[in-house]
């Protein structure tokens, strides 16, 4: 075990001061705490668009239903009138 003088600094003190100088270590974490925040709300939104664009698919399906209803109906309507038209014939 070491023996430590008034005024020493630790070693990861050291570390930092010597190999990374402080305000470069800032910076960095600064940079990183902003970007990990812009990313953490921009998916946030993303979520929120998914959840619109969910929305928006299930009502597009739901009038694609619909209309292949109808034109399932009117075929066999028209199949009834050209079979109808035949028969007259």
């Amino acid at each position: 075990m070491q023996d430590t003088q008034p005024g020493d600094l630790p070693r990861l003190s050291k570390v930092i001061d010597l190999k990374l100088p402080l305000n470069w270590l800032l910076t960095v974490a600064f940079s990183l705490a902003l970007l990990i925040g812009g990313m953490y709300f921009k998916l946030g939104q993303l979520g929120e668009d998914m959840t619109d664009l969910k929305i928006s698919v299930k009502a597009g399906n739901g009038q694609a239903a619909t209309i292949q209803g109808e034109l399932a109906i009117l075929k066999f309507r028209i199949e009834n009138l050209e079979a109808d038209k035949r028969a007259a014939k």
